[in-house]
């Protein structure tokens, strides 16, 4: 059986870093993103609104949960996962359900950079569409940030920044919050912090090249 571990928290604020570093470690696996968040809900809402809803007990709808989460991982050979989703803090309850000893790496940085971070993507690749916001906000500066804050549109800051809200006020206890100025000014502290939360022996990691890629999650985003 795998030990899962699970990393969330704002966009742009270092978890493709964190994952980069993580890998690192022999014993360690991850990614920058994974569908087992949308799974692991799908599930749930697919037996809810089944007619075998009544019949199904707490237990092997606990089951099922963390087989689906084996089954997702069984291809990966190393015994320590980190699954990340911006979703995951929404789900707090639920992992601490199915996982009692588990915590939670969310990364956070300052929303004005977060935004700053996307525009620079944007000016980067400006051949392409922002596939974040609908063609009606990628025009300006302006609407492109007002898109990415909308609460009404669920934007793609503003939506992961309630759903971290949603995890301090339920299970503050699970949560580390790593922020992406600590990871990159001082990682070996930070590193040490989280090795230390996880209750993972630490690893010297080397901090100079990093190297993690994912181009077709890239690809998709055209950043």
């Amino acid at each position: 059986m795998k030990e899962f571990f699970f990393i969330s928290g704002l966009p742009r604020s270092g978890s493709t870093l964190l994952s980069g570093i993580l890998r690192q470690n022999p014993k360690f696996y991850a990614d920058i993103s994974s569908p087992m968040q949308g799974l692991v809900t799908s599930t749930i809402n697919v037996i809810t609104g089944s007619e075998s809803n009544h019949l199904i007990d707490e237990d092997r709808r606990r089951q099922i949960l963390k087989d689906t989460f084996e089954a997702y991982y069984k291809a990966v050979d190393r015994p320590v996962v980190f699954d990340t989703s911006r979703g995951w803090t929404s789900k707090t309850s639920l992992l601490k359900d199915l996982y009692p000893q588990t915590k939670i790496i969310c990364c956070v940085r300052d929303l004005p950079w977060i935004l700053d971070s996307f525009e620079r993507i944007t000016a980067k690749n400006s051949l392409y569409g922002a596939a974040l916001t609908d063609d009606e906000a990628r025009q300006t500066v302006t609407t492109r940030c007002d898109a990415l804050m909308d609460v009404k549109k669920e934007g793609q800051v503003v939506k992961p920044y309630y759903y971290l809200e949603e995890g301090l006020l339920l299970n503050p206890d699970m949560i580390f919050l790593m922020e992406y100025e600590g990871l990159c000014k001082v990682p070996k502290r930070t590193m040490r912090k989280i090795y230390g939360w996880c209750g993972e022996p630490y690893l010297d990691h080397g901090f100079d090249n990093v190297e993690y890629e994912n181009e077709v999650y890239d690809n998709a985003l055209n950043r």
